[in-house]
């Protein structure tokens, strides 16, 4: 037998002991058995080193594996203990299962005392009550949930806290637990009742400002009214020729001064946007006569020129707001008066372009003045502002006029543009589309005030109207107008007596002034529709004031008072819109 056999194969013929012929006769078949056997060795040994390093490489494997847990771990413990909000785990008992460091920073409780017990016990309201009904765990039909509430915590001080809580699922569909989270809001709701109270504190002083401005529009436009009243009515009583020009002076010098109350009792409105134009017929050359009146005299004390012109193509009347244009003009000729010590102001209005029955005019108003500074030319249009600090000690002036004026005309789609030199004087230039009016020139004629012509007219002849009124001079004032235009009028000088009259008495209207004693104007009227006669709940009640509060017209329809006639009044105005109040009654 071979020395040379694979073990195993000795093994095997030794046990079965054959004879040396026997064994000479099978040699090749052993021979085959011999390198089978080998052959599987090499195999066994190739299998135990690929298995043994598969188990090295599966180790290493394993272990970074193990590494990477624990590095994304300690991340994300430091993460979580880094985040100044609480982050939380809940099970489905609502017990705390995970809680971060930033809870024992928010509450004072240490995290291993709260872990696997109900958060109630360490979330409390306001008075440091158990916040049991925080949430609702026994039917969660949420997927997450989000509350804001103040809380009491350990140290007996309160917290603004948002509370969120999302709910986890399984992939079987069934809740498995919570995760949510808790953020202290404190500063941010701190800041916001701030605000809050802010804004009510800005809505009082607004509501006080307008209350002052309301009682200051009262105060002053009531002796106003009574020297535009008593100036119409001079010129109503036949006054001698010499007399015409400085009564005339007269009534335009208190329109005049109207007006520049109006620029401050009126700034208020034009700021908020909440300034209404008008649309109405007027007279174009009623404004410029007027304009006239006004400056005649202080621009000849001055020893300068006043011009004004107007193309001869432009109509006489327009449809538009003529008091704020006529402020508008008389806000920068007044300044351009005032800035210019020789020389002339001119007004002049152009003709640019004619679309049918609309003209777009241009308005320049030129002077030789002192001019203003290159780098001057836009504070001047800020409320409240001059070019130079010493302007209003040496010419005065409240600095609102310009920015009037601008706002103005922004309202009605143009702009107020200025060219000026130091030295040389200043232009400003506006342009406006006007459509013409459809008034003809003896129309327009009665439209300007003339005493004769139109207080002869009976339009309101035999007109029962109850005035409720307590200023003396106001009385006196509107009596005049009233009696003149034949109308059978009652004066109740407060709001009870008012009341009292039309309960006893059938009127065609009612003037309300609304600032009386004993009851005001507002209380009258609401008492008058609220009455059983039927007649008085359709019988037009106008509140005849001085009061120009900004919210004057919206508490008006709430208290049963059809519109509002400001005063000071103009009497032709007047006149005519009582006309139209009255035709508008009888026609419905």
């Amino acid at each position: 037998m071979s020395n040379n056999y694979h073990r195993l194969l000795k093994r095997q013929l030794k046990k079965i002991d054959l004879d040396d012929s026997t064994l000479d006769l099978i040699a090749p078949l052993l021979h085959q058995v011999d390198e089978a056997y080998k052959a599987y060795d090499c195999d066994l040994e190739q299998v135990e080193n690929v298995l043994e390093k598969s188990s090295q490489e599966l180790f290493q494997t394993n272990q970074q594996l193990k590494n990477s847990v624990e590095s994304i771990s300690g991340q994300l413990s430091k993460v979580a203990g880094n985040i100044k909000d609480v982050i939380f785990e809940m099970d489905l008992n609502g017990n705390w299962s995970y809680l971060n460091p930033a809870w024992r920073k928010l509450t004072g409780y240490k995290v291993k005392d709260c872990l696997g017990k109900p958060y109630y016990q360490f979330l409390k309201d306001e008075q440091g009550n158990d916040l049991k009904n925080l949430i609702d765990l026994r039917t969660p039909n949420f997927k997450t949930i989000s509350k804001s509430f103040k809380s009491q915590i350990i140290t007996g001080e309160h917290k603004w806290l948002d509370f969120s809580l999302k709910v986890i699922m399984s992939e079987d569909g069934n809740i498995e637990g919570y995760i949510g989270a808790i953020v202290d809001i404190s500063k941010i709701k701190e800041t916001e009742l701030a605000l809050i109270e802010a804004k009510e504190k800005e809505s009082m002083a607004n509501k006080a400002k307008d209350e002052f401005l309301t009682t200051m529009s009262h105060e002053i436009r009531t002796p106003l009214n009574a020297v535009i009243g008593i100036s119409h009515l001079l010129l109503l009583e036949n006054p001698k020729p010499e007399q015409l020009e400085n009564l005339s002076t007269l009534k335009h010098s208190s329109e005049h001064l109207l007006c520049l109350v109006n620029d401050i009792l009126d700034f208020n409105k034009i700021a908020s946007g909440q300034l209404e134009l008008e649309e109405r017929d007027f007279s174009l050359n009623q404004v410029l006569n007027g304009l006239g009146s006004i400056f005649h005299n202080t621009a000849k004390e001055k020893d300068i020129r006043l011009l004004i012109k107007k193309d001869t193509s432009i109509p006489k009347t327009f449809i538009g707001d003529s008091t704020r244009l006529s402020q508008i003009l008389t806000n920068l000729v007044s300044n351009a008066i005032k800035f210019t010590e020789e020389g002339k102001v001119k007004v002049d209005i152009e003709v640019l372009e004619v679309k049918e029955d609309f003209y777009f005019l241009e308005f320049i108003i030129s002077d030789t003045g002192i001019g203003i500074p290159e780098d001057k030319k836009d504070k001047i249009f800020l409320s409240f502002a001059q070019a130079n600090s010493d302007t209003t000690r040496k010419y005065g002036g409240t600095g609102l006029g310009l920015a009037i004026c601008k706002r103005l005309l922004e309202i009605m789609d143009s702009d107020l543009e200025l060219e000026s030199e130091v030295g040389k004087g200043s232009t400003f230039s506006f342009k406006l589309k006007l459509q013409k009016s459809s008034m003809t020139d003896h129309q327009e004629d009665i439209y300007s005030f003339d005493a004769k012509s139109f207080h002869e007219q009976d339009n309101l002849k035999g007109t029962r109207i109850l005035v409720a009124e307590d200023n003396k001079v106001n009385i006196m004032v509107i009596e005049k107008f009233l009696s003149k235009w034949q109308v059978d009028f009652e004066i109740a000088e407060n709001g009870l007596i008012a009341l009292n009259k039309a309960l006893e008495n059938t009127y065609d209207m009612i003037l309300m002034d609304l600032q009386m004693p004993v009851m005001n104007g507002f209380e009258a009227s609401k008492a008058i529709r609220d009455s059983n006669n039927p007649l008085n709940k359709v019988m037009p009640i106008y509140a005849l004031s001085a009061s120009t509060g900004m919210d004057i017209k919206n508490q008006l329809g709430e208290y049963g008072i059809d519109g509002l006639i400001c005063k000071p009044f103009n009497p032709t105005e007047l006149f005519k819109t009582l006309t139209s109040i009255l035709q508008q009654k009888y026609i419905q």
